[in-house]
């Protein structure tokens, strides 16, 4: 028995055509690798080996079983390929409905400031004109206020000098009515 060696079989899975992507590779599942041959422990709880010896397969098994197993790896990475495809293309569509909405709301915000901006000169010049007006009338006010106190100051001139002249008669007619002792025939003293 220390001649006999016992045979490991390894099964290693077959790689498909393509390999996957790297991005794919994190989120797909790794293929299940088919389970280990067991030994079967005899009956009499021995503690002799046993030899398992792997049938012999004919070239149209291995032909037929790895076409299945290779068919269905494809189908897999297939599915895979499209559902990753899918993916991406639905990642595209809501990064482009995303850009266009930051687009029209970029294009919202300058077309109200646009406006915002045209209502402000248009007040600016509202309150310009509305500025100039005010400034013409007060001028216009303070010229006619000169202008009334000019023809009050030219008035009270005009009263001044016939004020005066009043008193020159008033004084005239004294002096005459002392010199002659008449009294004035005008005025309190007439009857």
């Amino acid at each position: 028995m220390a001649t006999e060696e016992v045979k490991k079989v390894e099964v290693e899975p077959e790689s498909p055509a393509e390999p996957p992507p790297a991005a794919e590779v994190e989120e797909k599942a790794i293929v299940p690798v088919e389970p280990p041959v067991t030994e079967e422990t005899p009956a009499d709880d021995s503690k002799a080996l046993a030899i398992v010896e792997k049938p012999i397969e004919t070239a149209e098994d291995k032909s037929a079983e790895g076409s299945v197993h290779r068919d269905s790896v494809l189908a897999r990475v297939s599915t895979e390929k499209k559902d990753a495809l899918i993916r991406a293309w639905e990642e595209s569509e809501k990064s482009k409905a995303e850009n266009k909405a930051q687009q029209k709301l970029s294009s919202i915000s300058a077309w109200e400031n646009s406006k915002k901006a045209d209502i402000e000169a248009e007040l600016k010049k509202i309150e310009e004109d509305l500025e100039k007006k005010k400034s013409k009338y007060i001028e216009k006010m303070k010229n006619q206020i000169a202008l009334l106190h000019k023809k009050a100051e030219e008035k009270r001139a005009i009263t001044e000098a016939k004020r005066g002249e009043a008193l020159l008669k008033a004084e005239e007619v004294a002096a005459k009515c002392r010199a002659t002792g008449d009294t004035p025939k005008k005025g309190w003293f007439s009857s």
